[in-house]
Parts: C-alpha cells; sequence; structure tokens
C-alpha cells in the first residue's frame, strides 16, 4: 500500500481516474489501495488531457460524464491524438447499458465497469486491465469513428475544442486566456468562432446545444455500431 506522497516504483503501474465527481473518483481510488499501483484522480477532459501529456498512465478509468464533457469525447480526444491508452469505462446499471457498453468497446475501451460495482468487482477488473498486454492495433480507428459519428468533427479546430472545454466549466476568457497562456483577445476570437459554428448565440446556450449532441451523438453510435455487427 502506498503513502502519499511516495514515489513510484518498478512494480507501479500509474492508473488515472476522469470522472466529474469527486466522491466517486475518490471512492475508486480508496477501492484501488490494496493493488500495487498509484491511482491520480481528475474530474475534467481537459484536467487528463493535461495529466496524459505530463506522463502516460498505463490504465484510464472513464466516468461515462465529466465536468466539462462527456467520456466519450476524452476517448476521441486520445485518439486525434493517436494516444493509445487501456480503457475502463464506468457505466450506469438500465436500459441504456448496453448501448454505451457497445460504445465504449467502439472507443477502444477494454472492460466496461458498472459504477454500482463492488470493490471486488473494480480490482478485479483493473488487474485483468493491467496484467493484459494492450495491442494498439486491436482499436479501431478513433479519428475515422469520429469522422462519421460526432457533429463537431469538422466543426471545430483542436484549439477550439480546448477553449469549448474551458467554457463548460465556466471560466472567463480571461482565466481561459491564463490558463492556455494566449491573450484574451485569440480567447475571445475561438469563443466566438465556437458559438458562431455551432450555431448558438451565447455561452448561457451551451447547456442546451450540449444536452442535443449528447442524444444525437449516442444514436449514430448505435446505428454505426448495428451496421457493423
Amino acid at each position: 500500500m502506498h503513502k502519499d506522497g511516495a514515489s513510484l516504483s518498478d512494480t507501479d503501474v500509474p492508473v488515472l481516474v476522469a470522472s466529474r465527481s469527486p466522491a466517486f473518483a475518490e471512492g475508486l481510488r480508496a477501492f484501488l489501495r490494496g493493488l500495487p499501483t498509484q491511482v491520480a484522480v481528475c474530474h475534467t477532459v481537459h484536467q487528463a488531457l493535461t495529466l496524459i501529456e505530463r506522463g502516460s498512465p498505463h490504465l484510464l478509468i472513464i466516468d461515462w460524464n465529466l465536468a466539462d464533457a462527456s467520456g466519450m469525447e476524452l476517448a476521441m480526444e486520445l485518439g486525434r491524438r493517436g494516444v493509445s491508452i487501456p480503457m475502463i469505462f464506468c457505466v450506469e446499471p438500465g436500459r441504456l447499458r448496453p448501448v454505451h457498453e457497445a460504445q465504449a468497446a467502439a472507443l477502444g475501451a477494454t472492460a466496461c465497469l458498472l459504477v454500482t460495482a463492488t470493490r471486488e468487482a473494480v480490482v478485479d477488473a483493473v488487474s485483468e486491465a493491467m496484467d493484459c498486454v494492450f495491442e494498439a492495433g486491436a482499436a479501431r480507428n478513433i479519428g475515422e469513428l469520429v469522422e462519421r459519428t460526432s457533429p463537431r468533427r469538422v466543426l471545430l479546430t483542436s484549439q477550439e475544442r480546448v477553449v469549448l472545454r474551458l467554457m463548460r466549466q465556466q471560466l472567463t476568457y480571461k482565466e481561459i486566456a491564463m490558463e492556455l497562456g494566449v491573450s484574451w483577445h485569440t480567447v475571445r476570437s475561438h469563443a466566438q468562432s465556437v458559438l458562431r459554428k455551432l450555431g448558438i448565440h451565447s455561452r448561457r446556450d451551451l447547456d442546451t446545444w450540449d444536452s442535443r449532441l449528447g442524444v444525437s451523438v449516442a444514436s449514430q453510435l448505435s446505428d454505426e455500431l448495428e451496421v457493423r455487427v
């Protein structure tokens, strides 16, 4: 068991938990304390991408929703960047579970885990994932999937997607500029371009647009998977 601040040993396999819920993320961290692994947590796509850039983890545990976007968007962004990391998606039980599990598989997930899973189930899933040899070639071409299924595929540039995720966190343009190390005018220009391309008039409309998008993407991914099966 690791103590806070302990450095990674040769037997450590870093795990990154990404969830909008601090309680859920910390709960998973507590479940995994008995394994020879160090666990980091984050709550947004932006934070996850930053941590991955600093030092690629060996395993991602992704909640279906993060604070600034969906877990699917994190997987898609990794695909756009050509980053291959084993992923476990957390899904809700219920009638949408088969759809979400199919979507997760299409995005390259190695496994799915119910958010209601017991500690034993979590430990087993993570242990199996850490023991597996991840074959990047077996993963789907995420960029191709995004091209066919996401309305954002040709609408937004990579920088605009970053600004959009930070806008969802209710950051001001000045705060976004400080985060990205660019000018306030550059951020405003990107933000105005985002709103114009999405066909909405103000930042207040983002929640409504995201809600519509979530239904649209889920439907299109399901249709795509039905054709492939």
